[in-house]
């Protein structure tokens, strides 16, 4: 680039700290939020050691709008380090962690700007703008926070209350947390901006920021560049190729600014997960033949996922110690996740077991029937209200996902 007076800008985006896995122990869990907090200490690390001028985070810092007070008191600690080094943060909350409406409170982040620690952007109607001249470049950021109130089917930037209109400057940045045309699956069913209104901002518009795809890459539309930083931490198997970092950019001026992006990568929790077809589990030992790969598989600060997949015959499901493998990779793993959504239970022949011949049935309809047969032998009522209990119990948490597939 250019000589002179540079600005080095630091875009982070979707870190999701204090975030809750419902099957995790607490101690797993707060190893895991742990994980996450490090991950994004980088990005501020990352920011003292560049001495960078600017910092943003583009929204989902916290997974909810009502994160744990340990987390805010350790979150304020990070953004009163970047204070006492002269770095400004600028902030938008994401859709995980504003409130879906005004009655259930305001966006965690606000509280960083009531503190002075940071400028928080709030109005998801039209961007507001941050300006500051910085070795003689004059840099505006603009931000638009999502709006929770919009229709699935909107484009955000056409339901401004106005066109977008920065300040003068020599550097135009715009921030948002919007998933973009082309970014997402098809099917998404949520708010999204067109690529024609993106090339609209050209020559408005040098960079628009933009958080809340968990997939790190830069387009060109029409004349304006988009950045997406991806995420900090990996979230779900769904997840599993995703690069974790975030960005740097270096801007020089004036205008026609001059802006050079990089992405910095951040090594992610190991995270694997591996399929199992049932038709390939033995009759004879299939326990100790699945531990053989559950083992294969593991390593101790590691997330793993064994899906169970495909018809299982009904000998060997029922010879199969489901929680001798799961006790196995949970002991060798930091979480173990042995899924069985996708594993059915297959009947050669109709007998005594309430089945059609040759019919396949669910690994719950097999557990609700061995229980409904153990309750109509049972002596008691007592004993039939203990057999259902424990039966509803075990359907309502059987096969529930500690950490979700998308």
């Amino acid at each position: 680039m250019a000589g002179g007076s540079v600005i080095t800008l630091v875009f982070a985006a979707d870190s999701h700290l204090n975030k809750h896995y419902a099957r995790m122990t607490p101690d797993q869990l707060a190893a895991r939020r742990e994980r996450l907090r490090s991950a994004w200490k980088e990005t501020v690390d990352f920011a003292l050691a560049q001495r960078a001028q600017v910092y943003v985070h583009g929204g989902d810092l916290f997974d909810g709008p009502n994160p744990r007070t340990a987390e805010l008191i350790w979150t304020t600690d990070q953004f009163q380090r970047l204070a006492d080094a002269g770095v400004a943060v600028l902030l938008i909350g994401g859709n995980h962690d504003i409130p879906k409406s005004r009655l259930a409170g305001a966006t965690p982040q606000r509280l960083f700007d009531t503190a002075r620690l940071a400028h928080v952007f709030t109005d998801p109607t039209a961007p507001t703008w941050w300006v500051r001249d910085i070795g003689g470049i004059r840099l505006a950021v603009g931000g638009l926070p999502p709006d929770p109130r919009l229709a699935r089917d909107a484009d955000p930037l056409a339901e401004l209350a106005g066109p977008i209109t920065p300040p003068p400057a020599d550097c135009v940045l715009l921030v948002t947390h919007y998933a973009v045309e082309g970014t997402l699956h098809p099917s998404a069913d949520e708010p999204v901006i067109r690529k024609a209104s993106i090339a609209a901002l050209e020559g408005v518009v040098d960079y628009l920021l933009v958080g809340h795809v968990h997939t790190a890459r830069e387009l060109t539309v029409g004349g304006v560049k988009v950045l997406f930083p991806g995420p900090t931490e990996r979230l779900t198997f769904g997840e599993l190729d995703v690069r974790c970092g975030f960005a740097v950019l270096k801007i020089d001026g004036p205008r026609p600014c001059r802006i050079a992006a990089r992405h910095v990568h951040i090594d992610p929790q190991p995270m694997r997960r591996e399929t199992v077809r049932a038709t390939d589990i033995p009759a004879d030992g299939p326990t100790a033949w699945l531990v053989d790969r559950v083992r294969a598989w593991s390593a101790p600060d590691q997330i793993l996922q064994v899906r169970v997949e495909g018809p299982l015959r009904r000998d060997t499901y029922q010879a199969l110690r489901f929680l001798e493998v799961w006790q196995v990779g949970q002991d060798l793993n930091f979480y173990f996740d042995l899924d069985r959504h996708l594993l059915s239970v297959e009947v050669d022949s109709p007998g005594d077991l309430g089945y059609a011949g040759g019919e396949r049935v669910s690994p719950r309809m097999e557990i609700a029937r061995v229980a409904d047969g153990l309750a109509a032998a049972a002596a008691t009522a007592a004993e039939v209200d203990l057999i259902v209990a424990a039966r509803d119990l075990v359907l309502d948490h059987y096969g529930a996902p500690a950490i979700e597939d998308t």
